[in-house]
């Protein structure tokens, strides 16, 4: 779906709401508003609203019908996520100064980009920039992350921002405090949870008693991210009795505008098993990208004289095209210009010219193998592609999940790796069995990293000291608590820590105005 589309159907929903609370508003006051009333439900502009009370009792029996020592190694946990939380203030201004002030060209070439990627997946390449910037994204559906993972997108921002509040709640209940309600604020696309605790009850506490319920949402963050890091690593090892791990990949989704979609018998289909790329084994994603990175340098075939001289096309003059590609063959898209490698080891005279005109797929079926990086073959002699510097030919070899049918044709395709990366989506989980789907494991991964970068992300932010964040509590926390001697008037320390949180606003906002203006113009230009 395309992303505007998915935003006017969004926002014409939220126009049909808000105009039938108009509505029974004014036909129907009284039995709509103690309709909102029971639910907690509160219609706006491009915002929804739902508070409950269903939740207290539930939280309050959980920190109540805790054991003695539960309860020790409970609160032992808060204290430890204080330090935690206090340790993430530094790093996240620093992290705000690195994006405000740090260097970032949305102008990177798409090249670049894809030898990075492969840089990150554990590939070696001479081509590879070995030093990387600190990058600071917001995840946008639609813009920077696909329409089609929305569904990840607002589930795991539930799902974070819920055990941070619950974090809140289960601290406060520890520490004796009141839990007055729970509830959702629906912004647009965006769910964000809340949690109402008693302010009375919670300026009366001791600083470090509060602290550790102010922090107890970023504790819990960061241990939900912990978490979901322990299974992502574990997910081999628990995927182990239903796929086959670091053998091959598997074809999981080919686009409808790949160039690599089958037609007849040749194409990739979903369900092929990849096992080489060219000459490379595949094992996993990371060699998939490595085989891709290498594509780039094709070595060449070993060609026997006799087929050259046979299927030879070369036009009379060979001549260099407009990009200064050396060129023997016409227009046909099926042949392509050969250059013979000569092998110093061979004292034996030429048999074959220089530059010969070949059908592509001919040459690769009937080759007797690649030509090593000095250009030496066993048998025949080395031929190797003449291609623009941006084209190489890349060999898929495949086959079957199934044993019993009949071995598939391999895949020829002359182009850049990136035609490959941006169409054909693999996965490293290839089933044991045919009902078996390599997606089902796919999905697991995808939502487990969601849920590590939302989590950490909005742990580190509401670290930060910034207005509407807990950052604001902790720094007014620790400023009324520990100059409360050298600055009695509460007035003066209530500046201090005005001052402190709005220089952090003040950064966050520079911050975040900078990473979406570049966030936008990669997506408009």
């Amino acid at each position: 779906m395309d992303p505007w589309i998915f935003f006017v159907v969004l926002t014409a929903i939220y126009g049909v709401l808000l105009f039938f609370d108009r509505f029974f508003k004014s036909c129907m006051h009284y039995p709509y508003e103690a309709f909102l009333t029971n639910t907690g439900l509160t219609v706006g502009i491009l915002h929804l609203k739902w508070h409950t009370t269903a939740f207290n009792r539930w939280v309050l029996r959980l920190g109540n019908n805790s054991g003695s020592c539960c309860r020790q190694i409970i609160n032992k946990s808060f204290t430890i996520g204080v330090l935690v939380a206090l340790s993430l203030v530094p790093v996240g201004v620093i992290l705000l100064f690195i994006t405000i002030f740090g260097s970032s060209s949305p102008q990177q070439t798409e090249v670049s980009n894809f030898a990075a990627t492969t840089s990150a997946a554990g590939g070696a390449t001479s081509n590879v920039v070995k030093s990387q910037n600190i990058n600071v994204e917001i995840l946008l559906p639609g813009v920077n992350l696909p329409l089609d993972e929305i569904g990840y997108y607002v589930a795991t921002l539930l799902i974070s921002t819920v055990i941070h509040e619950l974090g809140h709640a289960l601290a406060a209940v520890m520490e004796d405090i009141p839990v007055t309600g729970f509830g959702f604020h629906l912004y647009f696309c965006l769910p964000v949870a809340y949690t109402e605790i008693s302010t009375d009850h919670l300026n009366a506490l001791k600083w470090l008693k509060k602290l550790r319920i102010l922090c107890a949402g970023i504790w819990h963050n960061f241990v939900f991210a912990g978490i979901c890091y322990l299974l992502l690593s574990t997910m081999g090892f628990m995927a182990a009795p239903l796929y086959t791990l670091n053998k091959n990949v598997i074809v999981t989704q080919v686009t409808a505008q790949s160039p690599l979609r089958a037609k007849s018998d040749r194409g990739l289909v979903e369900g092929n098993v990849i096992t080489h790329i060219n000459d490379c084994p595949v094992y996993n994603e990371d060699t998939w990208y490595n085989c891709l990175v290498n594509s780039l340098h094709f070595p060449g075939f070993c060609v026997s004289s006799d087929f050259i001289r046979l299927n030879d096309e070369s036009i009379e003059i060979s001549h260099h095209s407009s990009d200064g590609t050396l060129q023997c063959c016409g227009n046909n898209a099926k042949l392509c210009c050969f250059e013979y490698i000569d092998d110093l080891n061979n004292d034996a005279p030429v048999e074959i010219p220089q530059h010969v005109c070949l059908d592509v797929r001919r040459t690769m079926e009937d080759s007797y193998g690649y030509c090593t990086g000095t250009g030496m073959c066993e048998r025949g002699f080395c031929l190797r592609p003449l291609l623009k510097n941006t084209t190489t030919i890349m060999v898929f070899k495949r086959q079957s999940l199934k044993a019993q049918e009949i071995p598939l044709k391999n895949v020829i395709y002359m182009g850049h790796p990136l035609d490959v990366t941006r169409s054909i989506r693999i996965s490293q989980f290839v089933p044991k069995h045919e009902y078996i789907s390599p997606k089902w494991c796919d999905n697991g991964i995808l939502f487990l990293k969601y849920n590590i970068v939302f989590s950490l992300g909005l742990a580190l932010i509401n670290a930060i000291p910034c207005f509407g964040f807990d950052g604001n509590a902790i720094v007014n926390t620790i400023v009324n608590s520990f100059l409360v001697n050298r600055i009695t008037e509460k007035a003066k320390r209530d500046v201090i820590s005005l001052i402190a949180t709005g220089i952090g606003s003040l950064l966050f906002l520079l911050a975040v105005t900078k990473v979406l203006w570049i966030s936008l113009i990669k997506y408009l230009f």
